[in-house]
């Protein structure tokens, strides 16, 4: 194999990796399961911040509902 064949081959090869890359990034499986991780790992971290918004969640839920029997 010539020179430039080599270098053409390597630069094709680092391109190729670059768009594994790429695609690997905005992949929207791959994104949701980064995400989904991330998550886990903060809840499993301290789930307080997670409880609270559940806790909040459930007033809001309650409060419409309250609401909406009071104003009947």
């Amino acid at each position: 194999m010539s020179d430039p064949q080599r270098e053409i081959d390597r630069k094709r090869e680092e391109v190729r990796q670059h768009l594994d890359e790429i695609e690997s990034r905005v992949n929207p499986r791959k994104v949701a399961d980064r995400v989904i991780g991330r998550a886990q790992d903060s809840y499993n971290d301290d789930p307080t911040p997670w409880l609270a918004a559940a806790a909040g969640a459930a007033v809001l839920v309650v409060g419409g509902i309250v609401l909406a029997i009071v104003r009947r």
